[in-house]
């Protein structure tokens, strides 16, 4: 199998065992119920902003399906096992897929790069020079969107 095809095929598998899995552990998550609200209850320490009396932010949680169903303390601790399980999986998949993405990500960088060689090549020199000026700020301008983008999702 051609290396490329083989990056291609265990990314694919890769992003597919992630969604997969984000799936399952979003139904596991999942506290609605038809017929009743999925709001999480606030904590009663914190205002509407999520702040705790002493003034620091608190990331709500809202009970886990199993949680309503009243587990006995045996129940929990089976849970538990499970759920540290699963997290450790969860944890080697997530290093695979980083590496995995890495290599993609270059290899992506290395097609964009020759095909933009390619491309310059068939300008005379002066238009060519002017094609990568352009490039370069388009590139620009696309890293500053980008990272505006960042600072908003933060």
């Amino acid at each position: 199998m051609e290396r490329g095809s083989r990056t291609k095929l265990v990314a694919g598998l890769v992003l597919a065992a992630v969604f997969a899995s984000g799936l399952l552990v979003g139904f596991a998550a999942d506290n609605s119920i038809p017929g009743e609200s999925s709001v999480a209850t606030p904590d009663p320490r914190s205002d509407r902003e999520g702040r705790t009396e002493d003034g620091t932010r608190e990331r709500r949680r809202r009970p886990l399906v199993y949680e309503q169903l009243n587990p006995t303390p045996d129940q929990n601790a089976v849970i538990d096992s499970i759920l540290r399980v699963h997290r450790t999986r969860m944890n080697e998949l997530d290093k695979e897929y980083r590496a995995v993405r890495h290599e993609y990500n270059a290899n992506y960088d290395a097609v964009i790069q020759d095909t933009r060689d390619a491309i310059a090549a068939v300008f005379p020199a002066d238009v060519a020079t002017e094609y990568r000026r352009l490039l370069a700020e388009f590139d620009r301008r696309r890293e500053a969107e980008r990272a505006a983008e960042r600072d908003r999702r933060e």
